[in-house]
C-alpha cells in the first residue's frame, strides 16, 4: 500500500511537497524520478517483498516505461508464471512488478487480468503517453487535475492544491452533492480542478495534453442471473478462496471484527484457511444497539483468536481533529470516527487489516435494496395513512438505541416517498439528506447529482440497478473512501475480500431471490454464516451499520465545544449561525456533525492553497 503522485511540465522540486503530503501513506521508503519529462513519486508501506529490491518508480527491461503502484494485486502466482514462461524476468516477488511485466507484455490489457485493489501511473519516455487507472470498484483513490494548468494526479486531492497543482476552488456542485449525500460521489472531488479518475477506467493523457478514456471494468450487475441457482457450495468456496488469498503477506494481517455477519465470515474463513488473524473491535460502552462489542467478543471466541478491543475515546476537539487530518474529501460519515479510532487500535499490532466492506453493496443487505418489494402493499395504503405514518418516527438522522427505533425510521422514510417509483424509494433512503433548516445555514444548496437521477433500466431487474447505482457512487464515495482514508492515516493496508473479483462475479450471476427477501438481505452471506461462524446469533442478528451515538455525544460531552466549533466557524459554505441553530435543537445530529466536518475541511483547503502559493513561488 503506498501513495502516488505524479506531474509534468513543472520543476522536479515540486516534488517534495507531494512526497510530504503522501508520508503517511508510505512511511516505509520514498522515491523521485523524472521520466521523459514526467515527475513521478510514490512513498510505500512495505507489505508483500520487504527487502530493500522492490524500489519505485520500477522501470520496464528497455526503460522506457516507470510505474508507480498503490494497492495489492491478488494471487498473482499463476500470472507470473505465464509471464515467466514468455521471457520475462523478475527481480522481485513483488505484486506491483507482475503489473509492469504484465503491461511490457500485454499492454494495458493487463488491467483485465488482475484481480486486486490499486490505482497506478505508467509514464512511457518514448511516446510520451502518461496512463492512469483504477481498480475496478475504486477501492484505491486516484485524482487528477482537470484544469487549465499542469497534468498532474494523486493519491490525494489536498496533496495538489498543497504543490501549487490545483487553484483550491471549492467546487460548489460538488458540496451540493455532500450536502445531499454526507459524501461526494466521483468523479467530484470538492475541488473545481480535481476529479477523481473513476473506478473501473483507464485515463490516456498524450504528450500534447489531450486525454481520452476508456472503461476496462466489466458491469457484472449488467448481466442477466444464472437460470440454474448459485449453489451454497459455490458461495462457500468463493468466499473462501477471496480470504485465503487476501490473508497472504509478508507482515501480520488482522481483521476488522464488529457484531456483523460479513466480518465474522471473514475472521471464521481466514481461521478455516489456517491462518492465525487477530481480531479488533471498538466498543460504543452504555450505547444500546451502537454497541456490538459483546457479539464481536463470542465470535472471537469461539474461533480461539487473540482479540483486542477498545471503547471510543476523546473530546471532539480530538475527534474531529483525527478525522478531518485524515480526509482529503469532504466526508461526513460519522462512522469515520470509530474507523478511524479502530484502525489505530489495528496498526499497534499489525500492518494489514481485512475488513467485511462491500457485503451489503454486492449482496442486498441494506433496507433500501428491499424497498420495492413494498410497492404493492404501499399502494394498497391510503395517502392519509401513509401521511400519518411519516410522523410516527424521525425520517431522518434518528437515535438507533434500540431495535423499534430502526423500525419506526424505516417506516417513516418509506411512507413518505413515492410508493410508485422505486428510484424514489432509493434515493429517499440513502444517506441523510439535509433538512431545510440546516441547508439555511449553507452558501450552498442541497442537491443530487444528475447521474443519480436517471431512470433504471427496465431491462435489468430493481435490486440489481440500485446495487448498480450503489457500486458507481455510495461504494466508492463513501464506505471505500472511509476505509482507505481511516486506515491509511495512520500506515494501515485494508483489504476487502469480499469486493475480489469473483464475488462480484458471483454477485452478477445470483438471481434476487437468493440476495434478498421481504423481511431479510444478504440471504446467501447469512446462510453461509450459519454453517461458518460459531456464534449463530451473528448470523440472525439485524442489520447495523458501524454508526457512532452522535445524538447522545452532542446531547452530553461534545454539546459546548460543538456549539464553540459552530461560533467559530467562518467558512464559505458554513457561516457562524450554525451555532443558533444547534444550540436551539433545530439540527439533527448527522447534520451537526455534517456542518463541523465541512468547516474542518474548509480550513484544510485553505492551508492547503497557503501552501501551494509557496511552492508555486519557489519553483
Amino acid at each position: 500500500m503506498c501513495g502516488i503522485a505524479g506531474f509534468r511540465g513543472e520543476s522536479p522540486a515540486r516534488a517534495t511537497q507531494l512526497s510530504g503530503a503522501l508520508a503517511h501513506r508510505g512511511p516505509d521508503g520514498a522515491w523521485t524520478l523524472e521520466h521523459g519529462g514526467t515527475t513521478l513519486v510514490q512513498t510505500r508501506l512495505a507489505v508483500m517483498d520487504l527487502s530493500d529490491r522492490v524500489r519505485y518508480p520500477m522501470l520496464s527491461r528497455d526503460g522506457t516505461v516507470a510505474l508507480v503502484f498503490n494497492g495489492e494485486i491478488y494471487g498473482f502466482g499463476p500470472l507470473r508464471d505465464e509471464l515467466s514462461a514468455l521471457g520475462h524476468r523478475f527481480d522481485t516477488t513483488c505484486d506491483a512488478e507482475v503489473v509492469l511485466r504484465g503491461y511490457e507484455a500485454w499492454g494495458a490489457g493487463v488491467l483485465s487480468r488482475i484481480d486486486g485493489m490499486y490505482a497506478l501511473a505508467l509514464a512511457n519516455a518514448q511516446t510520451g503517453e502518461l496512463l492512469l487507472a483504477r481498480d475496478p470498484l475504486g477501492i484505491k483513490p486516484l485524482v487528477r487535475t482537470t484544469g487549465p494548468g499542469p497534468v498532474a494526479f494523486a493519491s490525494d486531492a489536498l496533496a495538489l492544491v498543497a504543490a501549487g497543482f490545483s487553484e483550491g476552488s471549492v467546487d460548489r456542485a460538488a458540496i451540493a452533492a455532500h450536502l445531499a449525500l454526507h459524501y461526494v460521489p466521483p468523479p467530484l472531488t470538492g475541488i473545481e480542478d480535481v476529479s477523481q479518475v473513476e473506478p473501473g477506467t483507464l485515463v490516456r493523457i498524450a504528450r500534447d495534453g489531450s486525454t481520452t478514456v476508456e472503461v476496462f471494468a466489466v458491469d457484472h450487475l449488467r448481466r442477466r442471473p444464472d437460470p440454474v441457482p448459485v449453489t451454497a457450495e459455490e458461495v462457500r468456496s468463493t468466499v473462501s478462496e477471496a480470504v485465503a488469498q487476501q490473508s497472504r503477506a509478508d507482515v501480520p494481517v488482522g481483521v476488522f471484527l464488529s457484531g456483523g455477519v460479513d466480518s465474522a465470515l471473514i475472521l471464521s474463513a481466514a481461521v478455516a484457511a489456517g491462518h492465525e488473524p487477530i481480531a479488533f473491535t471498538l466498543g460504543f460502552e452504555g450505547s444500546g444497539d451502537y454497541d456490538e462489542l459483546a457479539l464481536a467478543k463470542a465470535t472471537a471466541r469461539a474461533l480461539g483468536v487473540p482479540h483486542h478491543t477498545e471503547i471510543l475515546r476523546g473530546g471532539l476537539a480530538d475527534v474531529l481533529d483525527e478525522v478531518s487530518t485524515a480526509f482529503d474529501l469532504p466526508f461526513a460519515d460519522s462512522s469515520a470516527i470509530a474507523t478511524v479510532q479502530l484502525a489505530t487500535l489495528a496498526r499497534r499490532e499489525v500492518t494489514v487489516a481485512l475488513s467485511g466492506t462491500g457485503g451489503d453493496e454486492l449482496f442486498g443487505g441494506y433496507a433500501r435494496h428491499r424497498a420495492h418489494r413494498l410497492l404493492r402493499p404501499l399502494r394498497a395504503v391510503p395517502g392519509p395513512v401513509r401521511r400519518r405514518a411519516a410522523l410516527i418516527g424521525p425520517a431522518r438522522g434518528s437515535e438507533r438505541s434500540s431495535r423499534a427505533a430502526v423500525m419506526r425510521s424505516r417506516i417513516a422514510r418509506l411512507s413518505a416517498l413515492d410508493p410508485a417509483d422505486p428510484l424514489d424509494q432509493y434515493l429517499g433512503l440513502i444517506g441523510t439528506m439535509t433538512s431545510p433548516a440546516a441547508a439555511a445555514l449553507t452558501t450552498v444548496t442541497p442537491e443530487l447529482p444528475a447521474s443519480m437521477r436517471r431512470p433504471l433500466d427496465p431491462t435489468n431487474s430493481v435490486l440489481r440497478e440500485v446495487s448498480r447505482l450503489d457500486l458507481a457512487t455510495y461504494l466508492p464515495g463513501d464506505v471505500l473512501t472511509k476505509e482507505d482514508r481511516a486506515t491509511m492515516a495512520v500506515g494501515l493496508e485494508s483489504r476487502v475480500p469480499l469486493l475480489a473479483n469473483a464475488m462480484f462475479a458471483l454477485s452478477g450471476r445470483m438471481r434476487d431471490d437468493q440476495k434478498i427477501g421481504l423481511r431479510e438481505g444478504k440471504r446467501a452471506l447469512r446462510r453461509l454464516a450459519t454453517e461458518m461462524v460459531p456464534d449463530r446469533g451473528v448470523a440472525t442478528a439485524p442489520k447495523r451499520g458501524f454508526a457512532v451515538p452522535l445524538g447522545q455525544l452532542f446531547d452530553g460531552a461534545w454539546h459546548a465545544e460543538a456549539a464553540d466549533r459552530l461560533r467559530a466557524a467562518q467558512g464559505v459554505v458554513v457561516g457562524d449561525r450554525a451555532a443558533d441553530a444547534f444550540l436551539a435543537g433545530a439540527l439533527s445530529p448527522a447534520e451537526t456533525w455534517l456542518l463541523l466536518t465541512l468547516d474542518a475541511w474548509e480550513q484544510r483547503l485553505d492551508a492547503a492553497r497557503v501552501s501551494g502559493a509557496r511552492a508555486a513561488a519557489l519553483a
